[in-house]
Order: C-alpha cells, then structure tokens, then sequence
C-alpha cells in the first residue's frame, strides 16, 4: 500500500487506526509521514502508560518498552509486566551486531544504522561507542515527535551489582526523562562519600531500589539521594543508618526488621510540625514495633479516631516505587485513625498492622476529610 497516493483525510485515518510500533517504522520512510504521524500525536498517544528505557551496564545493550494501557490487564503481574511484544527498539554496540544487512537512516540529523527482520517485529539500532551518547539523544528525540512530550519516558537500571566492577554507568542526558535505579549497598557503595557521589553526578531519581547488605555512615541531609520522588529500602540484612528520615520526595517503602518505633513516631511527628516531609503522599514502613506497642504508638503520635460505625474513606495513589507494573497502585489504606498537620490541616490517614505502619496523605483538610466519612 502506497499511502501517499491516499487523499490527506484517508490518509490521517489510517494513521490513527496504526499501532504503536508501525507508527515508529513509518516514521522512518519520510519527512512528509513523520510530520503526519506527529499531527495525529494526540490520538496515537493517547493509550501509552509509558515508554521505558532499561540499559543493561554489562555489554550496552539498551532494550525501550512501550508501556500500552489498552492491553488487556490479565497479560501483566507485577514484577513482570513486560513481555517481548512490549519492545518497539533495541540499541547495540555497533561491534555486537555482526549482521551485513545493516541500512542507514537519517534520524534528525545523525545517521544510524538499523536492523530490520522477519525474526522480530521492532527495529534493532546500532552505535559506535565514540557517538553513543548522540545516538540516544536522536533516538530519543525521535520518540518525543512520534509519541509526544506528554507520555512518560523512564531511564532504568535495575540491578546494580554488588561489586565494583560496573561503577562507571551511562546515563544520558536526555529531555523529559526520569531515571530509576535498583542498587545493592555493598562493596563500593558502602563508602558513604561514594555513594553521596554517585548521587550528586545522576539526574534526580524518580525511583530507588535499595538492597542494603552493609553498615554505612549517616548520609548529609542535603543528599541529593533525599530528593528522589520514591524509594523501596530493604534493610532486613542489617541494622543500617537512617534512609528516610530527610526523605523530600513522595513515596516510602521500607522494609526491615529493626526499624526502632522511636525513628517512626519522629518521622510522624515531623511530618504533623510541617518541619519535613511536606511532599509525602504515601509512606510504608515495616517492623518498627511489636503489636502489643501499636496501641502506644498511636497515643503518642496524637491519632484522632472515626467513629467505628461509620465508614472512612480509602486512599490509595498509583505506586511510583515498582516501575514494572503499569497499573499498580499502593496499599489501600482504609482507617479509622488519623492525624493533621499543623501547618495547613492536612489530614494523613494512618494504619498498624502486623508491625507494620501505613500513612496515606490526602490532599484535603480535616473538615473536607470528615465529610467523605459515610
């Protein structure tokens, strides 16, 4: 089919009823069908939950996902919600890609070799090593005029290893992008100044996955590892410093066993003085008190009750913090305790169960709040 010879109108339709990953391949047969693709952006865009970007640090192989919110629900679990109909591109070192059918395509200014083939669907991209980080960013932009600056485009290095060998990482510079990290705290990274480093050389995390193995010293409050808007910290290995206490982003998980319920009660009470944690919206935090204490805890965090015969509302915000399911959402926290902070009468409502503490904030005051009890 020769789209070209279509009139302007049959020709939008066709593109409006294309997929995402043809949409991508034709915008690689001309300028002419690119910007027709880009004028039809709202409605081609519209499904995508996400694009991911998932780099592998060992051999520089880049995998990108589209993430569409049309497909069925059934086809996604957590901790495996991509599957290989998902990918619309692979990146490769140029020197890994032995194939001779190789063509070369002119992607906003940079030409970059690509692999097409019956074997798989998507197209494979290939770089030099000495261009790379130009090749991302063409790669990228592209994107941005196929599929728009209002979907979400995500950075992922999930499985930073324990030891030192893959310190150095590749992390371009690329526009409206989050970068999301899973790291183990051993060997290299136990050294608090390497870590701090680290941190302060990266884009602000959306995300932090962080497997703690190993003692390390107190990081600055001004960590620029605070201001991730997530972060899942597991501690059940070893009693480790304090990781959330200066957190300034959105979203807590933590999961340990020696989490003392003096550290949850300040965490609270900071939050109820205006004093930290004004962006937080949900917060999880496991082992940090036996049942018998959760009656004190509440006590001491001043805990205002609903009335048991009435019923509270439930909160529940979409998770930030596992970035492999499209659709999962937080804990619903449903409660007949809460708190308000001090500051503006925002209410925070708040849950124990099986030493575990849960704080939902909402964004109303406490007066907007009662009136959503039934």
């Amino acid at each position: 089919m020769i789209l070209s010879k279509y009139p302007f109108l049959v020709q939008k339709e066709i593109i409006d009823n294309m997929n995402h990953l043809d949409l991508l391949r034709l915008s690689f047969v001309s300028k002419n069908l690119k910007k027709l693709i880009m004028s039809s952006q709202k409605k081609t865009s519209k499904s995508i939950r996400s694009i991911e970007y998932q780099y592998d640090r060992a051999d520089g192989t880049c995998v990108v996902y589209l993430i569409d919110e049309s497909k069925p629900l059934e086809k996604y679990h957590r901790r495996s919600a991509r599957t290989e109909d998902d990918v619309i591109m692979k990146i490769l070192k140029l020197d890994e890609d032995k194939n001779d059918n190789n063509v070369q395509f002119n992607v906003l200014g940079k030409m970059i070799d690509f692999r097409f083939s019956d074997d798989y669907k998507y197209p494979i991209a290939s770089y030099h090593e000495w261009d790379k980080e130009l090749v991302f960013e063409s790669i990228h932009n592209l994107f941005l005029d196929v599929f728009g600056n209002a979907t979400e485009y995500n950075w992922e290095e999930p499985d930073w290893e324990k030891s030192e060998e893959f310190f150095v990482s590749f992390i371009p510079k690329l526009k409206n992008v989050s970068f999301c990290i899973g790291m183990y705290l051993d060997g290299h990274f136990s050294d608090v100044r390497n870590f701090e480093n680290f941190f302060s050389s990266c884009p602000v995390a959306k995300t932090i996955l962080l497997n703690v193995n190993k003692k390390m010293k107190p990081l600055s409050p001004e960590s620029k590892f605070f201001d991730a808007e997530s972060v899942f910290i597991d501690t059940h290995r070893i009693n480790s410093p304090d990781f959330v206490r200066h957190f300034r982003g959105r979203q807590i998980i933590l999961g340990g066993n020696r989490y003392r319920k003096s550290k949850l009660i300040d965490i609270v009470n900071r939050w109820k003085s205006g004093e930290a944690f004004q962006n937080l919206e949900y917060a999880e935090i496991s082992g940090c008190c036996e049942i018998r204490f959760q009656h004190l805890v509440l006590n001491e965090i001043g805990a205002k009750f609903i009335d048991a015969n009435r019923q509270p509302p439930t909160h529940t915000v979409r998770s930030l913090v596992d970035w492999y399911d499209r659709n999962y959402t937080t804990y619903p926290l449903i409660s007949h305790r809460y708190i308000v902070r001090e500051t503006d009468n925002r209410v925070a409502s708040v849950f124990m169960m099986g030493g575990a503490f849960f704080i939902g904030v909402w964004d109303k005051t406490e007066e907007e709040f009662l009136k959503m009890v039934e």
